[in-house]
């Protein structure tokens, strides 16, 4: 049988229960979904378990992508979305 894939709901809820954004899960998830690699910066909060946590959570569930979430001024953060 073979196994089921997450939805993108599934993984976007999974990504907010890590501390991550509405808008930062959901912009992750449509992602994962489509197969495509992609940055963006906002100012949405992070939690800072949140990138081990993807990282975990990515290399268990074989998505084949590596996301970096960088700080830079004023709050904000760079969200780097990249297939391996």
């Amino acid at each position: 049988m073979e196994e089921q894939k997450m939805t993108p709901k599934q993984v976007h809820d999974k990504l907010m229960s890590f501390g991550v954004s509405d808008l930062d899960a959901g912009l992750v998830a449509d992602c994962l979904n489509v197969g495509k690699s992609t940055t963006w910066m906002n100012n949405d909060p992070v939690s800072q378990e949140a990138p081990e946590k993807i990282a975990a959570f990515l290399k268990e569930q074989g998505f084949g992508f590596e996301i970096t979430i960088s700080p830079v001024k004023m709050d904000k953060f760079i969200w780097d979305v990249k297939k391996r």
